[in-house]
Order: structure tokens, then sequence, then C-alpha cells
């Protein structure tokens, strides 16, 4: 059946197995099915608020991962997956395709399940056929092939009194904040520099320069919103990002959390994506007597 499916529908055939023994179900259903989607290509849910979905979908953490990957269960196909995985290759085939690809596997789950697709789609999912086209013209000519590139962002302010302190999208509380023409997210910036570096398309102050107006006091979402449009128009999409923020206080670990919903929700992409960590620095230089914070980021994206 598998064999007019390509590399990446077959990882996300594989990953709703894993789905399955993670939810301890005995057979692969369409919820396990999205769930493997979901995890190999996040950005074809973009826009779903997945606490609205009203159904319970597997959350493939690294650690889920690692203790389903270990089992060795054989966990078979429901009849509606069977059912949707015999018609993608049919969609594939309308649509100019010469493999059925993850869209095309998604188009097909949808089609299978009336309930399921109107639960995802109250829950913001915009099923459009456009991602179905777009997967047709990359796979006429064969498998697709995958172009990745990575980047890299850094970004320092000063700490200040009277001055909200921003970071990864959301206000930390503390006696100082960033100053800078916007809200001095130092973060966000360091992600834009990444990506925009990744993409060879400049950085924040080509973009976003200092000396425009319109940016004052602006929130340094809107430059990673406006950044993953620039991405967008040039068909790449982001695949990790993973970052580290130095400062000596506050601490920032327990805010991690709502920084990372932040930034994903801004750069259409899953949690899961986002990777922060945070370093003191030991008492040394500017940072170190609390008169600065940084941030230093790679950003890796994928067409």
């Amino acid at each position: 059946m598998f064999e007019s499916f390509d590399e990446e529908a077959r990882r996300c055939i594989f990953m709703a197995r894993l789905a399955a023994i993670t939810d301890k179900t005995k057979t692969i259903g369409l919820p396990q099915l999205v769930a493997g989607i979901r995890k190999e290509r996040p950005e074809l849910f973009r826009g779903v608020d997945w606490q609205k979905s009203a159904v319970k979908f597997a959350r493939l953490s690294p650690e889920n991962l690692r203790a389903a990957s270990q089992a060795q269960t054989e966990v078979p196909l429901d009849a509606k997956s069977r059912r949707a995985l015999a018609a993608a290759p049919e969609l594939a085939k309308k649509s100019g395709a010469g493999q059925v690809t993850s869209a095309h596997l998604l188009a097909a789950i949808l089609s299978a399940d009336a309930k399921l697709r109107k639960q995802l789609k109250k829950a913001g999912l915009s099923k459009e056929s456009k991602e179905v086209k777009s997967a047709g013209r990359q796979a006429r000519n064969g498998p697709r092939t995958m172009i990745s590139r990575s980047g890299i962002g850094y970004d320092l302010h000063r700490l200040v009194e009277k001055r909200k302190l921003m970071i990864g999208g959301i206000e930390v509380p503390f006696e100082k904040g960033s100053m800078g023409h916007s809200d001095g997210d130092v973060l966000c910036h360091a992600i834009c520099d990444a990506l925009l570096g990744a993409a060879s398309m400049g950085d924040i102050g080509t973009h976003f320069p200092d000396t425009d107006e319109k940016w004052r006091g602006v929130s340094s979402l809107v430059f990673l919103r406006q950044v993953r449009q620039y991405l967008e128009r040039k068909n790449w999409r982001i695949a990790h990002i993973d970052a580290v923020v130095i400062a000596e206080r506050p601490k920032l670990g327990p805010h991690f959390p709502n920084m990372r919903a932040a930034l994903a929700k801004s750069l259409s992409i899953s949690t899961e994506q986002i990777n922060l960590k945070a370093k003191t620095q030991e008492g040394i230089g500017e940072i170190g007597r609390g008169e600065a914070v940084a941030a230093h980021v790679i950003a890796t994206i994928e067409s």
C-alpha cells in the first residue's frame, strides 16, 4: 500500500504508530494519523487551537517517542484509517503528483471523517486545496528534495529603570527593563536575525530600522509575524529554533512555557519546535553586573 507514499508521509504513519502506543490504543485511528502528521508537518495545522479540537491527540514529546519506539508492539490500522490511506493515492493522482505527501494524507483523513473534520475546523484548521496543489507540483518529477539552512542571531540590550522587561513576547516581572526603540525584546530580536540570516534576507535593522517611528514601542511579536510572512513568500518553513538567554537576574526558567507559547503562536509553529535555555554570566561583565541582557539563537528553516 505504501509504495506510492513519499518518505515524509511514511514517517507520518510511523509516528502515528508511536502515537497509538502512547495512547495505549489497540489500533491506529485517524486521531493518531493526525498526530503523526502534526509531528512531521506542524505548519499544515497553522492556526489550530488544539484545546478547542474536542479530540485528544497524542503529544509526541521526545520522552514519549523514545518510550514508544522501544516498544515492539504491532498496531494495526482501524477501518477508517485504512480507507483514508487507500484514498490518498487517488488524491495525489488528481493533483498531478507522483507520490503521496503528508498534505495528501491529511486531505484524505479529513475526507474520511466528517466529524473529525468539523472538530478540527472549529478549532481553527483551514482546509485549503492549495496545500495539496503545492504538494502535487513538488512531487510531479519524483520525491521532494529537502533544502535546509541555518542562521544565527544575537542581540543585547541595556537594562534600565522605568522600562518593562519583555523577553520572548511576555513581560517578566523585574525592577528593570530592556532599553530599545521597540519593546526591547532581546529574544525576539535574536530570533528574527537568525531566521532572516538563514533565508539570506538581511537582518532586523534592515526590515525594522530604529529610525522609523512606526516601530517605536511596538511589540517584537509583530516583527516575528512579519519575518514569518517573509519566509513564507520564499517558500521557507521554520523547522527548529534553539536559543539561550543570558541574564544574571531574574530567573527565566519558570517563564519559558509562556515564552514558548507566545513565540510559537507568532511564528505559527508548535512549541516543540522551540527550545529555550537560560545562563548567567557568573557576575562577569555588564551582564554579570545586571546592566544588560543578551540572547543567542540558531534557527533552522526548510524548503
